[in-house]
C-alpha cells in the first residue's frame, strides 16, 4: 500500500514502525525503587512492554550489586530470562563503555558469551565502537547502532 503526498501526488511507501521497550536502563538498580537487579522481574516487565505491542527487548544486564555487566554469566542469565518471559522476541543488550571502560576488556568480555542476544547496541561516540561492532558481528549478533549525537553519527 502506498499514501501520497503533497501537491504533485507522490508515491510515498509505506513505514512500518519498529517498537523497542528498554525495560531496565544503565542506571544502577539501587537509583530508583522500580529497577532490579533481579533478571525475573525484568523480564516480567519485558513481557508486559511485549504485550503491549513492543516488538522487541532491550536490557541493560546486570550483575548482583545491580550495575550494568557484560560478564558472560550475567549476560546468558538476563538473556535467558527475557526468553523465557517473551518467547520469539528479539533479544538486545547493551555493549556501553559505563559497563566496561577498557575497550580490551570489553571485547574479552563479549568474546565469551554464551548465550547469545539477537543484537547488541554499539555506541558509536565510544572508544572501540568499530572493533565491538566487528567482533559481535563475528558472533552472529546484530549491530543495533547507538548515536547519542553528532560526533557519534559522524564516526558511524
Amino acid at each position: 500500500m502506498t499514501a501520497t503526498s503533497g501537491a504533485d501526488q507522490v508515491p510515498v511507501p509505506e513505514r512500518r514502525m519498529l517498537l523497542q521497550a528498554c525495560v531496565n536502563g544503565a542506571r544502577d538498580a539501587v537509583g530508583h525503587p522500580w529497577l532490579s537487579a533481579d533478571a525475573s522481574v525484568v523480564a516480567d516487565d519485558a513481557a508486559r512492554a511485549v504485550a503491549a505491542g513492543a516488538h522487541e527487548v532491550h536490557v541493560h544486564p546486570k550483575d548482583a550489586t545491580g550495575r550494568d555487566s557484560l560478564a558472560a554469566d550475567d549476560v546468558a542469565r538476563w538473556v535467558r530470562a527475557v526468553r523465557s518471559a517473551s518467547p520469539g522476541v528479539p533479544v538486545g543488550v547493551t555493549t556501553g563503555a559505563w559497563a566496561e571502560p577498557d575497550v580490551e576488556r570489553r571485547l574479552a568480555a563479549i568474546e565469551t558469551w554464551t548465550e547469545l542476544p539477537d543484537h547488541a547496541s554499539v555506541n558509536w561516540h565510544e572508544a572501540g565502537a568499530d572493533e565491538v561492532a566487528a567482533l559481535l558481528l563475528k558472533r552472529g549478533v546484530a549491530v543495533e547502532a547507538g548515536l547519542w549525537d553528532a560526533a557519534g553519527f559522524e564516526v558511524w
